[in-house]
């Protein structure tokens, strides 16, 4: 028969041949994915392994990298960071801050923005991103810098500082 050729069962033979080769290729494709799911836990229990290895190796050298590093002048010192460059790479401190999330689900804080003149701002769930640069931090909450009203729904969360490696080529 052509593979382009239209064909129907027309008798329980064909029908049956048909019903054979259906579970034939449903267990054909049973045993290909029993094999795809053990052979993807082995890579993902090699790779476990691996980010093992390189944990293993990066971390002393990390550690030792920033004892180092509190013991050298700056190259660049910013407010948001402390920088030192070498040949192969540079040594990042990011310093801590405060920044503001959304409290819950949101629902304080778009009762809040419908109350208070920033209803322009919010589609369905508030434009976080937009609303975020009206406000400002004020000791331990979020307030509005045109009124310095306290924002409900917003806290004040501490981002603590991290430490980076960044070697060239972004590896």
């Amino acid at each position: 028969m052509d593979e382009f050729d239209v064909w129907s069962i027309d008798s329980d033979s064909k029908a049956d041949w048909a019903i054979r080769k259906i579970a034939e290729a449903r267990a054909e494709y049973d045993r290909l994915e029993q094999l795809a799911k053990q052979r993807k836990a082995e890579i993902d229990t090699e790779l476990a392994e691996a980010a093992q290895r390189r944990d293993n190796a990066v971390s002393p050298m990390e550690a030792a990298l920033y004892a180092y590093f509190a013991g050298v002048k700056p190259s660049t010192d910013t407010k948001t960071q402390t920088t030192y460059r070498l040949l192969s790479g540079t040594l990042v401190q990011k310093k801590p801050k405060q920044a503001m999330v959304v409290n819950g689900d949101g629902e304080a804080l778009l009762h809040w923005m419908e109350s208070n003149g920033y209803g322009d701002m919010i589609n369905r769930s508030p434009q976080w991103g937009s609303f975020k640069r009206c406000l400002q931090i004020s000791g331990a909450v979020a307030v509005d810098a045109s009124t310095g009203a306290v924002v409900d729904g917003v806290a004040v969360e501490e981002v603590p500082g991290k430490f980076e490696v960044k070697p060239k080529g972004g590896v």
